[in-house]
């Protein structure tokens, strides 16, 4: 009978394989170099894992992970209740820095993958609605809607593809700037 995974194994390879698709992406992401690169090979990585797609999917789920403790750390981390338009400015100044660089560009890389196979990439698609609802919620907005949230996800996913794909950082922060000046005059605080 074989002896099963090793959960501190295979978190530890988890961490690794996000850390290398994070700095190289995902498209055409094979296991045997993703393998080398994690000093082990591909026959351990589908023994810890189960197949390249249950990998890809714990990836996913390990980038949300990471994205979530940062995001919570920060709501907690003030004196007071935080706010959206105040999340929104710290969200911004981390994701539109240079060294968010290769997160974003993974982020929409993912997009563009899960609309090509959703079910090879569960929940990239649909699961930012409910996370961006949890967010407004985390900021006090009483009862945040599914409008709302749309709102919320679709404004901040496209200053950041249009600053990804323009590189016009001084029009593209002023129009994050003029939205968030929007929220605070808003009952969406």
């Amino acid at each position: 009978m074989p002896r099963p995974p090793n959960p501190a194994i295979r978190t530890k390879l988890r961490d690794e394989a996000i850390d290398y698709v994070l700095s190289r992406g995902v498209t055409g992401l094979a296991l045997r170099p993703l393998a080398r690169a994690l000093h082990t090979n591909a026959r351990m990585l589908i023994y810890h894992f189960g197949s390249r797609e249950d990998l890809m999917r714990e990836i996913v789920s390990g980038l949300r992970e990471r994205e979530d403790a940062l995001i919570r750390r920060w709501f907690r981390s003030g004196k007071k209740a935080r706010t959206l338009p105040e999340f929104l400015r710290w969200y911004w100044r981390r994701m539109s820095a240079p060294e968010a660089r290769s997160a974003v560009r993974l982020i929409f890389e993912l997009y563009a993958l899960a609309l090509n196979d959703p079910k090879q990439y569960p929940g990239v698609l649909t699961d930012p609605l409910a996370y961006w609802q949890s967010l407004a919620r985390e900021a006090q907005v009483s009862d945040p809607h599914r409008a709302e949230a749309t709102l919320l996800l679709a404004v901040t996913r496209g200053l950041l593809l249009d600053l990804s794909a323009t590189g016009a950082r001084r029009r593209v922060e002023r129009a994050m700037k003029l939205f968030t000046k929007l929220l605070e005059s808003t009952d969406l605080r």
